[in-house]
């Protein structure tokens, strides 16, 4: 299992991988090219390095030049006589060389792991054989294996089913320039993913190729094969989508690239979308950046049939959002690496997602969220999108990781480094469970816990040891800047002496008030905190009187707990020991405090703007922990 850190607002710049989808496009392109073609940042993973095998099964040079890949092409007819193909879970290596493969001179057989296999290929199979080739589907449910026995690709015309993957049609496009003759492709149903389609026509005409639209449903391609180039691959917006989504669910700012501004890529659709539900983008420069407002989050009812890979992530934005979020018209997740549908249906709902789903739909929204360990379902994208949860649900943990290797190995590493630590704010006076509501929190998401309360305690008795008046401000500070403090869990140091005992005197009580109304006291020690929470990436909860407002003012999760005065006057001389005939003194004196701290000129008690009040006066601690969990997950959206 790996565990998910959650974060707080991202400040990044990511580099993405090189898109998968444009690199087993050109690959294939390059491979039947005449002469040596040099891909330019391709993305190096699961899936690529498939393809870049199997080509060389098929008898084409192909290997890796630094971070580049240098492919010697065979001209439109692939040598291999006999070749056995391990596409592995690769579906557009085994749907493409399906295809690529009636060009080599013998029998070729496509293959692939217990996933692959139950990916359908009847549909491209039947087309091919349309045009002249002869390709049998040798798999259950017309599903890999196929066998092709070639050269064998007329060319013609042909009839396409295309209302389940767009990888069939880009299949037959990309293996048509090399066809005996010109090759009139005409697609039925409903196209799935057309922008793919595009995006093969636009790799395609890089490497020399003529193919064009000749109508909303009819392609036709030129013979006369491709020629070699140096291609550049662009990152991968598939990928970009990641990040992005992160950033619309922490706040921040993301930017990812290199994207051209006029990129056709498939995915980008999904920017509109989420400039709808709240967040800023803009696109310059090859470059898209994201401004994420959590507390906007809205619901929105989108059809990303052109789209599908980017569901996921929206799908996970969705639970997070204000209203539901409807995604439509994408039947054709459920025959993906898995069904991808189901998979979301069922991890989602591990979080506490309301999820509705239907055949071809999806529709999410929050209930009550909550951590769980999740499975990726052998499915890269799932295991990505489902990452995005734990970054705003702390305690969230993942199984199969790994499979993000499928397309981009380096995604955890991409997701630690976006993260900042997510620090949660409790402020409130005296006697309201600050510090039992905000330890039982710390414990829950696996945080650490700071009380700065405990820190000007601290001081306060170093300043009385020190016999010094508590308002003899150049003393004072000189000594607390000078202070060898440390706050843990059960202790608190003061040199080497554990002084938690003495701090909650009533001398100390009635002298921290002064103390550390002092502002350079407060400067030295809101320094402190923050280089605390610095050591603490997991996370940090932090209670206190001023946190939300003055030590982390950009936390995304700042809680302020109140309670009627009896109630705190009570709980104080309980947690003292007290008799109860000490109830008024008690109240007394934290009405002394709160009047002192409320109306201090520096960092005066009160709530932040954006704090999530909390009455505790009629509920348990572990009732305002469990609701206070929930304010820190939901984040105001």
């Amino acid at each position: 299992m790996r565990p998910i850190t959650s974060s707080g607002p991202i400040a990044s710049d990511v580099r993405l991988p090189g898109s998968k989808s444009i690199t087993n496009r050109a690959l294939v392109a390059a491979a039947l090219a005449e002469g040596i073609s040099r891909l330019v940042g391709p993305l190096r993973a699961d899936d690529t390095e498939a393809m870049v095998d199997a080509l060389q099964r098929l008898g084409v040079s192909v290997g890796w030049r630094d971070d580049d890949l240098e492919i010697e092409g065979a001209s439109g007819r692939f040598p291999a006589g006999e070749a056995i193909i391990d596409a592995r879970g690769s579906g557009t290596t085994a749907r493409f060389l399906t295809a690529a493969a009636t060009l080599a001179s013998g029998t070729i057989t496509i293959d692939g792991n217990s996933r692959l296999r139950r990916r359908p290929v009847g549909d491209l199979a039947r087309a091919l054989n349309l045009l002249g080739a002869a390709v049998e589907v040798a798999g259950h449910e017309d599903s890999f294996p196929v066998v092709v026995h070639g050269p064998a690709l007329s060319g013609g015309a042909a009839i396409l089913e295309a209302g389940r993957s767009s990888q069939f049609a880009s299949a037959i496009l990309l293996a048509a320039p090399c066809a005996e003759t010109d090759t009139i492709l005409e697609l039925t149903g409903s196209i799935v993913s057309r922008p793919y389609i595009d995006q093969t026509i636009e790799v395609m005409r890089a490497f020399g190729a003529t193919v064009e639209w000749e109508g909303p449903t009819t392609l036709a391609v030129a013979g006369g094969g491709y020629q070699a180039q140096t291609y550049q691959v662009e990152g991968d917006a598939s990928a970009a989508v990641y990040p992005l989504v992160a950033a619309t669910l922490c706040g921040g700012t993301v930017t990812v690239g290199p994207i051209g501004n006029d990129s056709v890529q498939a995915d980008l659709a999904l920017l509109p979308v989420l400039e709808s539900m709240g967040a800023d983008v803009e696109r310059s420069d090859g470059r898209i950046e994201l401004v994420g407002h959590p507390t906007r989050l809205a619901g929105v009812t989108v059809d990303l049939n052109d789209a599908p890979d980017a569901v996921l992530a929206l799908a996970v934005a969705g639970m997070f959002a204000k209203g539901r979020t409807e995604i439509t018209n994408v039947g054709n997740l459920r025959i993906k690496e898995s069904d991808r549908i189901a998979a979301l249906e069922a991890e989602l709902g591990k979080l506490g997602a309301d999820v509705e789903a239907g055949e071809d739909h999806l529709s999410v929204s929050g209930n009550n969220l909550r951590p769980a360990s999740i499975d990726a379902h052998g499915d890269h994208r799932i295991a990505m999108a489902l990452a995005l949860a734990g970054l705003r649900i702390p305690g969230v943990e993942m199984a199969e990781p790994q499979v993000v290797a499928k397309t981009w190995p380096g995604f955890f590493e991409m997701l630690d480094d976006l993260q900042t630590p997510l620090v949660i704010t409790i402020d409130g006076p005296g006697g309201v469970g600050k510090s039992t509501v905000s330890r039982l929190l710390a414990v829950r998401f696996g945080f650490g816990h700071l009380e700065t309360g405990a820190m000007y305690r601290t001081a306060t008795l170093a300043v009385l040891e020190a016999g010094l008046e508590p308002g003899d401000s150049g003393q004072v500070a000189a000594l607390v800047e000078a202070l060898d403090m440390d706050v843990t869990a059960d202790s608190i140091l003061l040199g080497s002496r554990d002084v938690i005992g003495l701090v909650r005197s009533d001398e100390v009580g009635a002298a921290v008030s002064e103390v550390s109304a002092l502002p350079a006291v407060r400067r030295a020690l809101v320094g402190w905190q923050r280089q605390w929470v610095a050591k603490h990436p997991e996370g940090a909860v932090v209670e206190g009187r001023d946190i939300g407002t003055i030590v982390f003012p950009d936390s995304p999760a700042k809680i302020y707990l109140t309670a009627l005065p009896e109630i705190r006057a009570t709980r104080r001389v309980k947690d003292m020991g007290l008799a109860d005939e000490e109830i008024p003194r008690i109240a007394a004196e934290l009405a002394r405090r709160d009047h002192f701290d409320s109306t201090r000129k520096m960092s005066p008690l009160r709530p932040a703007d954006d704090a999530s009040l909390v009455d505790t006066s009629e509920l348990t601690a572990m009732e305002v922990v469990d609701l206070v969990a929930q304010l820190v997950i939901r984040r105001g959206s």
